[in-house]
């Protein structure tokens, strides 16, 4: 019997692509995750060089697919050319530096205790430890990234560094352009005579295949971008499970700013132009788009506003992802903009949907807390506040948030300090004269927060650091140097970073 199939849709017709799909479901989740577990402990025994040359072999054969790849994503995403090409080079990029982690050891976090046979009352034994694969983990494709955060996003690229089978649930909007990543996958793997089932591709567009994955009992830990709805959902199910799991969600953020009087004085124009830049890239379907400006009531701030109204009607139309993530859009903007408490400012496009800008007063905001919600695409809100007490005052009462950025010249430091640890609480990164739009991909990077931006603020999504999410602590205790894992061996055969009694030993690597 054939399997049931869906096609892609272009977002700008609305008309479907050519080429059908399966609609996977539990039977092929349980297969592939069988698949995974049968090579895990194999792939997770791999040494960091084969897998740094798993990573690499992606890269180029991403590289090799380019043109093929960008040409798909823009009829199933209808992103500009010029975008998709930067955001491949992003992800070829993000592979390369995970092959790079992959052989610095570090992420091992190798400690060794000396043991003191003779120690009074007690012996100390001889203690190492250090991190190892959880084994097979699932991966979920964002919507507005087809590929940064998708097939071969960066949860894939660090969970394959540490040693984890992946298992990706591929975004319905754009299943050509996963399909195509996945046959590099397929063909890295078979230049680097490692088992295809390192990797698999689940496509289909019903929730039952999301949730049979994130339930499936072989399934260590789970890396999603997208909704609050849709991400909270998953996540209850990964912690009801018989046995709970890891859900690194990242959800949804309303990345505030605040703009500080001297600052706003001096550069009120040019800030409010790259304000709208800001919240309009990508048709603000950026997960770091600012969401809401704080700014306090002055002539400057009346000259602010009208710059921007002015840069907000001038704009053209935007063509969203989807058809529901348009309607989505249209509904939300209707509904907040019917209240008589808001103001709604926005343009007049003949084609595409309208970029939109609420302002509000912080008696208002304090009045509608549903406001902070997360509306994805092209708009964003203005709060004025009487004083700088009252911006404070606000900000001690925001969810968690990927970013926060603050705006302040010389002037202003004074009062940046004491915003300084509020938004330290609430978010992820901090964004000093700069704006949140633009993640970089780095060692330093956060790219998470405290709930609802992830459900765990202790990670990352983005950086190297991204790596530690599928990984978990082993000690081994009296263990004679033979059976040790070889970063644990005496002699440090791989050469990694220790702490030994506490004092860090770093070995030099040519």
């Amino acid at each position: 019997m054939t399997k049931e199939t869906f096609n892609a849709i272009d977002p700008a017709t609305e008309q479907y692509l050519n080429g059908e799909f399966p609609q996977q479901g539990s039977s092929d989740v349980d297969f592939a995750a069988t698949s995974a577990l049968e090579i895990s402990e194999q792939f997770r025994r791999t040494s960091p060089a084969k897998r740094a040359s798993l990573l690499n072999t992606i890269a180029d054969c991403l590289e090799a697919e380019r043109e093929n790849i960008v040409k798909r994503a823009q009829l199933e995403s209808a992103l500009p050319e010029a975008r998709l090409n930067g955001e491949l080079s992003r992800t070829t990029a993000q592979l390369r530096l995970f092959a790079e982690v992959a052989t610095l050891g570090w992420w091992q976090d190798v400690i060794l205790d000396t043991p003191i046979p003779d120690r009074q009352p007690l012996a100390k034994p001889d203690l190492r430890r250090h991190n190892i694969a959880l084994g097979p983990v699932a991966v979920f494709g964002a919507s507005n990234f087809p590929l940064a955060f998708s097939t071969a996003g960066g949860d894939t690229a660090s969970a394959l560094a540490a040693g984890c089978p992946v298992i990706v649930k591929g975004h319905p909007a754009h299943p050509g352009t996963s399909d195509i990543v996945a046959s590099c996958f397929a063909n890295a793997l078979e230049l680097c005579q490692l088992p295809q089932s390192v990797f698999t591709l689940l496509q289909g567009t019903s929730h039952e295949l999301g949730q049979a994955l994130v339930q499936h009992p072989i399934i260590k830990a789970v890396g999603f971008t997208g909704s609050i709805h849709g991400g909270r959902a998953l996540f209850d199910l990964a912690q009801s499970r018989p046995e709970p799991i890891p859900f690194y969600g990242e959800l949804g953020a309303a990345n505030p700013v605040f703009i500080l009087p001297n600052k706003m004085v001096a550069e009120g124009d040019s800030l409010a132009k790259q304000f709208v830049q800001s919240m309009t890239m990508g048709s603000g379907q950026f997960c770091t788009k600012p969401g809401v400006v704080f700014v306090i009531k002055s002539e400057a701030c009346d000259s602010f506003l009208s710059t921007i109204r002015t840069e907000i009607q001038a704009q053209d139309g935007h063509t969203l992802l989807t058809s529901g993530i348009k309607q989505q859009y249209l509904s939300q903007i209707d509904f907040r903009g019917a209240d008589e408490s808001i103001q709604l400012i926005k343009s007049s496009p003949e084609f595409g949907v309208e970029t939109c800008l609420f302002e509000t007063t912080s008696q208002a905001w304090r009045d509608n807390p549903q406001w902070q919600e997360e509306i994805f695409g092209p708009q964003s809100i203005v709060v004025s506040c009487d004083n700088f007490q009252d911006m404070l005052e606000l900000s001690h009462h925001l969810s968690g948030s990927l970013t926060a950025t603050l705006q302040a010249n010389k002037a202003d430091y004074n009062l940046a300090k004491q915003l300084l640890p509020v938004l330290e609480n609430m978010a992820g990164r901090i964004v000093f004269n700069g704006w949140p739009t633009g993640v970089e991909v780095s060692h330093a990077m956060v790219h998470g927060g405290p709930y609802p931006a992830s459900t765990m603020p202790a990670s990352t999504s983005v950086g190297t650091q991204a790596i530690k999410r599928w990984l978990r602590p082993v000690a081994y205790q009296s263990l004679p140097d033979e059976l040790l894992p070889d970063t644990l061996k005496q002699s440090n055969p791989l050469n990694v970073t220790r702490t030994i009694d506490g004092v860090v030993e770093i070995n030099n690597r040519e």
